[in-house]
């Protein structure tokens, strides 16, 4: 089948039109957090695992955002991390300095989709651990 160079250049020019006038963007996205707690119980001065799920599985440079984690522990002091997600999911490990209620603030915050963010908290006790007399 041939096509003249008219009839190429007309088709070439019709599509790129169309692509300079679709849409550019669709609706953001709209992601949920769900949070991994620690698991069992929960000691001070000791290495604690927190999880991030967000859903739908980002995708694209969605994809690629990490989930920022904010922890602060029973005296105030606040702790930051950035968790990357590998299909979604991704896990931070925490360190617990002392016992009492410890709060975690995952936010998400992809370049395409809107903001969402998710509070936990969980209780660290006293490590058990003690050098008698």
């Amino acid at each position: 089948m041939n096509f003249s160079r008219g009839t190429l250049t007309v088709a070439a020019l019709a599509g790129a039109a169309a692509l300079a006038l679709a849409p550019t963007a669709t609706a953001a996205t709209t992601y949920q957090i769900n949070v991994v707690p620690p698991i069992g119980t929960v000691r001070a001065n000791n290495l604690v695992t927190l999880g991030a799920l967000v859903t739908p599985t980002p995708t694209g440079t969605d994809g690629t955002t990490p989930v920022e984690l904010e922890l602060t522990d029973p005296s105030g002091d606040v702790t930051a991390r950035s968790i990357p997600l590998t299909l979604g999911a991704g896990t931070a490990a925490i360190r617990t300095h002392e016992a009492g209620r410890y709060t975690a603030v995952f936010t998400f915050a992809p370049p395409n989709g809107e903001p969402t963010e998710t509070t936990t908290e969980f209780d660290a006790v006293g490590s058990g651990l003690g050098l008698g007399s």
